[in-house]
Order: C-alpha cells, then structure tokens, then sequence
C-alpha cells in the first residue's frame, strides 16, 4: 500500500513537470516582455539648444571627433572614430533617484545605436588626452550623486563608431523613471 502511494505520488509529480516547466517559461517571457517594454525609447524629443528632462535642463557642451587626424594626430584604424560627448545638467529641483538607469546613446538616421565605452577604458582615454585633468564621470555613475537643485553636473561619454555614421550621429539620453520618454540633440559632425 505505501509503494502503491509512493507510485501514484512519482507519476503525478511526473505528469506535472510539463505544466510547471511552461508556466516558468511564460513567466519569464512575460518578464523580458516587460523589461524590454520599459527599456525602449519611442517618445523621443529633439533640441537643439536645451531641453528640460528629469527634473534638470540638459544641454550639449562639446562634442570631439578624434581619429580622422584632424583633432588629434591620432587615426584609429578601420575607418572608425572616437566620438566624445559632454553634457551640461542643471538641476531644476532635487533629483534624488530620478536619475537611476541613466543612458546615453548615440543613435544615427536609421536608428543604429552605439552605447558608451566602459568607465575604465574611458578614463584611460581620458587620461591620455587631457593628462593635467581628472577624467569627468558619465551619466551612470553621476545618477548616483546627481547635483542638488541650482546646480550643474558635466557628463562625458565616448563611443567608437564607424565613419560613415559620423554626419547623421545625434546623442539620446533617457533615465528609467521616465522610459519611453528620451531627449536627443544632433551632433552636426562633418
């Protein structure tokens, strides 16, 4: 009787593995399903100038092109470029953790998108360029200690894109508070 009992209880637990094995699988393609929703940028507002964006007015500082010899005597090979991008923040109200998840990208005309170089080879190169200055921190690690109200943050991000990306290039930034919504400036590199 208890063999019969231990049996019956094997074959039920077996005939249950296939209903538990979907269920976990849809739970988590409907999690990805999600996570991809909220990493999504499709609401993306375009400026020139300054655009107000998570609780800060943003604007383009400076933008570099190195690799083509004109900036520097550096030539990267492969047609490839180094682009450099600084970024003005000024804090309109405390921004506490509105800033989490803080992305820049950069995005060309057919919606081709390069994201930042890693914080220590940037640093690297941000030694190597400017060696009397201290390599400025990038948008993920200032959301970590974002400016109080009234005050500005620099941001400097680099990417390595193909030359021919270069003249359709814009820079799109987007916290995950506030995704699908993003703001973009044009780059104008030639």
């Amino acid at each position: 009787m208890v063999f019969d009992r231990a049996r019956r209880t094997w074959w039920l637990s077996l005939a249950s593995l296939p209903f538990l094995v979907a269920t976990a699988v849809a739970i988590n393609a409907w999690r990805n399903i999600e996570d991809y929703r909220h990493r999504i940028e499709n609401d993306v507002v375009q400026g020139s100038g300054q655009l107000d964006y998570a609780g800060a007015t943003w604007r383009l500082e400076k933008v570099r092109l190195i690799g083509d010899g004109r900036d520097t005597q550096l030539r990267l090979p492969g047609e490839m470029r180094l682009v450099i991008v600084r970024m003005v923040a000024t804090a309109a109200r405390d921004i506490g953790d509105g800033w989490g998840q803080c992305e820049v990208s950069l995005v060309d005309g057919t919606e081709r998108r390069w994201l930042p170089l890693d914080v220590s080879l940037s640093n690297d190169i941000s030694r190597d360029l400017e060696p009397a200055n201290e390599p400025l921190k990038g948008c993920g690690i200032t959301s970590l200690d974002p400016p109080r109200q009234d005050h500005a943050a620099l941001i400097e991000e680099k990417f390595v894109v193909p030359a021919a990306a270069v003249p359709a290039l814009s820079v799109r930034l987007s916290v995950a508070a506030l995704r699908p919504q993003a703001i973009s400036f044009p780059l104008a590199l030639n």
